[in-house]
């Protein structure tokens, strides 16, 4: 059994004569080595080759140069084989498909993240997003007191919970006083018994779940657009009354399980490209009959995200309307992964999930 350490130290020491292509059972290189190493060409690749076996996964080595034919995708359980194993690992013991791979390689593009926990791996490669990632130019230049005042707020006992999906910078004053600027990602918002309103958010910079009062959230930043809200309140009331954001949240409300469902199958691959984007488009245009301004509903589109569990929950309330509405469904989610001409494997299962879901033995092409 052939050892990537080993290849790699004969590889600098040796790579001038092609010691290291002799060990890995490639004699053509080898002999090769020998004929030109007066010309040191081929010590220089021995260097390359060197730092090339150092940074490759265990398993890409044992798949490639050991025909190990027993090892699995730490992400997605499949076999490895030579043409579909990533020459990086997800870390230390943990080979990857090239699939799963580029999922994690594309979520790292978008969030600038490119550390993660073994559990946030397996959430990103089966489209689990928790939190909307900050965009790559927002810097951590936030302040946040040592400890936060955690209020309580009473709801109405029947009380209206309006679902929202937004990237903020917001400047906060709490209770005691205690003054905080702090990215978040803004789900819900609610109105509170004391004609307030609560929302609720994820803090980027305590990497957890917060309440926040309208009230005392005294600046208010759309850090997607860059747009600064001196009057936050106008901010939300302007979500909700006859503006065109307006008209859009309401519609993005009626037709949220439609919505979270083909923007879960647009997203499966790690994308969301133009062409999935203008079928979703077309399909709340012709829903709705409603003039929408088509670069605000565009943005709401690509602001839009389902993790597995509300993707589940939405197949469900689907699954009561009619056979016509489901039918529909089924044929936009079709449509949207026949704009790849390779489908991803995570698309096609997705697309199983909603036929099996919706009830529908034969969906039409």
């Amino acid at each position: 059994m052939k050892n990537k350490k080993t290849t790699a130290i004969l590889a600098f020491f040796l790579g001038g004569i092609g010691v290291h292509r002799f060990y890995l059972g490639q004699t053509g290189k080898g002999v090769l080595s020998i004929l030109f190493c007066w010309t040191f060409i081929p010590s220089v690749i021995g260097l390359y080759d060197c730092i090339f076996f150092s940074f490759m996964s265990k398993e890409y080595f044992e798949v490639t140069y050991n025909n190990n034919l027993n090892l699995h995708c730490s992400a997605c359980k499949t076999q490895l084989l030579e043409n579909t194993t990533s020459y990086w690992g997800l870390g230390e013991n943990n080979g990857a498909c090239k699939n799963c791979f580029q999922k994690i390689r594309n979520h790292s593009k978008e969030s600038g993240n490119y550390k993660f926990e073994d559990n946030e791996v397996q959430k990103i490669i089966n489209g689990e997003i928790d939190n909307r990632p900050l965009p790559k130019s927002v810097k951590n230049t936030f302040h946040i007191p040592e400890n936060d005042f955690l209020e309580e707020v009473e709801l109405p006992e029947e009380f209206e919970t309006i679902k929202l999906n937004s990237l903020a910078q917001i400047a906060y004053k709490d209770a005691q006083g205690q003054k905080s600027e702090r990215r978040i990602t803004m789900y819900s918002i609610n109105p509170t018994i004391d004609d307030d309103y609560m929302i609720k958010a994820y803090c980027h910079e305590r990497n957890a779940q917060r309440t926040f009062k309208l009230s005392r959230i005294t600046e208010l930043t759309d850090i997607e657009t860059g747009e600064v809200f001196d009057n936050p309140e106008k901010y939300f009331l302007d979500r909700f009354n006859e503006s065109p954001i307006g008209i859009i949240t309401n519609v993005f409300q009626e037709l949220e399980s439609e919505i979270l469902v083909l923007t879960f199958v647009a997203r499966a691959d790690g994308y969301l490209r133009k062409k999935e984007r203008e079928i979703i488009i077309a399909f709340l245009v012709n829903k709705s009959n409603m003039d929408f301004d088509l670069d605000l509903l565009e943005n709401e589109i690509r602001r839009t995200y389902c993790e597995s569990k509300d993707f589940r929950e939405a197949l469900k309330q689907l699954s009561k309307k009619t056979i016509d509405e489901r039918t529909t469904i089924m044929d936009l989610a079709i449509s949207i992964v026949n704009t790849d001409k390779n489908p991803d494997p995570m698309e096609l299962g997705a697309l199983e999930l909603i036929k099996k879901e919706l009830k529908l033995e034969k969906a039409s092409a």
